[in-house]
């Protein structure tokens, strides 16, 4: 059981679903849900559904659930302006990983970069990807770990990475990580900003959003979509929050 997939279901039922629609879902389907305080608990429904999705019951739920939601975030996406959409392209390139990794053999051939066999080839297929790049590469993600850092050895440009502060500090293996790529001449720049939430790739002027962390890669189904029309957009806000964060130096 995946937690990035629970939080992503949990977050998505949150934002798209009000408590009265999920009721009356879980109802239908027979589903038991549990409340902290008044409210659903968004987090033990989605734990509990996801850890047994083979059930008659859980599937059908699932099934409904998932693509009630696509539908949603897609309606989102079309009633929203450009600068305020990205969440909602982030969140179905997430609904639809998760939809994969219930039903492979039924999930929408959406995404133009797919790694869906997790292991270490899907890391050194990243590291291939990354190095087609022919200008700086940015790589925005909230929670870069060592297997970050991996996936983005073959570069042969700067690399700007743009994170936040995590809770506990930096993994001392990413630092250890860090300061080995720098020390092989490799150009890496930190800096934090305190809002950041979705996981963006920028190089070749091209864009694309990534389903997962890339320190997961190894472990987990991992996708990219490309973004086309709201590139620029993308783009000139990720430039804003880069301007915008702290620099971090390692030493």
């Amino acid at each position: 059981m995946n937690p990035e997939n629970i939080k992503n279901l949990a977050d998505a039922v949150k934002d798209y679903f009000s408590q009265y629609e999920l009721e009356d879902l879980c109802r239908r389907f027979g589903i038991v849900l549990n409340y902290s305080g008044t409210s659903p608990n968004l987090r033990r429904l989605a734990g509990d559904i996801l850890s047994n999705p083979d059930t008659d019951q859980n599937r059908q739920f699932l099934h409904t659930l998932i693509s009630a939601l696509l539908k949603r975030c897609q309606e989102q996406i079309q009633n929203t302006t450009r600068e305020d959409n990205l969440y909602h392209q982030q969140m179905i390139l997430q609904l639809n990983q998760l939809k994969q990794s219930l039903s492979p053999d039924k999930a929408d051939a959406t995404v133009p970069e797919s790694f869906p066999e997790p292991g270490e080839s899907i890391r050194s297929n990243l590291a291939e990807f990354f190095g087609r790049a022919g200008t700086a590469v940015t790589v925005v993600d909230a929670d870069p770990a060592a297997g970050t850092l991996d996936c983005l050895q073959e570069v042969a440009h700067p690399i700007r990475l743009l994170t936040k502060e995590p809770k506990g500090g930096f993994d001392q293996n990413f630092i250890r990580v860090l300061k080995t790529l720098h020390e092989r001449g490799k150009t890496i720049k930190l800096r934090l900003h305190p809002d950041i939430h979705d996981r963006v790739i920028l190089f070749n002027r091209r864009c694309w959003l990534a389903g997962g962390p890339l320190k997961d890669a190894a472990n987990t189904p991992f996708t990219l979509i490309e973004v086309v029309d709201n590139r620029d957009v993308i783009s000139d806000r990720v430039e804003n929050m880069w301007q915008a964060a702290e620099i971090l130096i390692i030493g």
